[in-house]
Order: structure tokens, then C-alpha cells, then sequence
């Protein structure tokens, strides 16, 4: 039976990271980007870097591309890692907790 959701980028990254085997931790940390901008409280500022880093994570033309394995998803966790590490402080326990059941229930 086809899917009836359109493919949303949300969609291209799971998939993506799905795909990998042993990548569940920057599974996890896309899933939090992704919730960070999903949170109405979080600055626009901090949504910018999100969508930034989510948008380099699905973009296949990036520094290392993405054919090689492992290697190729380096830059992507680099980025992902850089990106919450800028904005650390507007990460808040409640947001950890639903990016691990949104990735525990996949």
C-alpha cells in the first residue's frame, strides 16, 4: 500500500539515518534538533542553527559524500555535534526525553 504522507524532509532524514547501522546515537541527536525546532519557546537564533545543521545532515552534496559509509557521515555528525553544541543551553531535560521516545519508538 503506498505511504499517504508526502516525503517531508523529517521523513529523508529518518530514513536516512535509519538506513545506517550503528548510527542510533546522531539519530538521537537530529530527532533533538528536530523537537528543538518544533518548541515554541526556543529563540529564532537557535532555530536557525537547527535548521542549518538538519538541512547539511539531508543535503547529499556536503564535504565528505554520504556513498562512502561511515565516512561519508562523518562531516554530517560534525556539523550535528557543532550545531547543539552552540546552542547547548537552550536544551532543556524535557526535550532530551522526547527525542529518545520519538527515537525508542521507531
Amino acid at each position: 500500500m503506498p505511504n499517504p504522507q508526502p516525503d517531508l524532509p523529517i521523513n529523508s532524514l529518518l530514513a536516512k539515518l535509519k538506513a545506517i547501522r550503528g548510527m542510533k546515537e546522531l539519530l538521537h541527536k537530529a530527532v533533538l534538533l528536530y523537537i528543538l525546532l518544533l518548541d515554541a519557546d526556543v529563540p529564532t537564533r537557535v532555530k536557525a542553527v537547527v535548521i542549518a545543521a538538519l538541512l547539511y545532515l539531508i543535503d547529499p552534496l556536503d564535504a565528505i559524500p554520504d556513498l562512502s559509509p561511515f565516512v561519508g557521515l562523518l562531516d554530517d555528525l560534525a556539523v550535528i555535534v557543532a550545531a547543539l553544541s552552540v546552542i547547548s543551553g537552550q536544551i532543556h531535560p524535557h526535550h532530551e526525553d522526547q527525542a529518545r521516545s520519538f527515537v525508542n519508538d521507531l
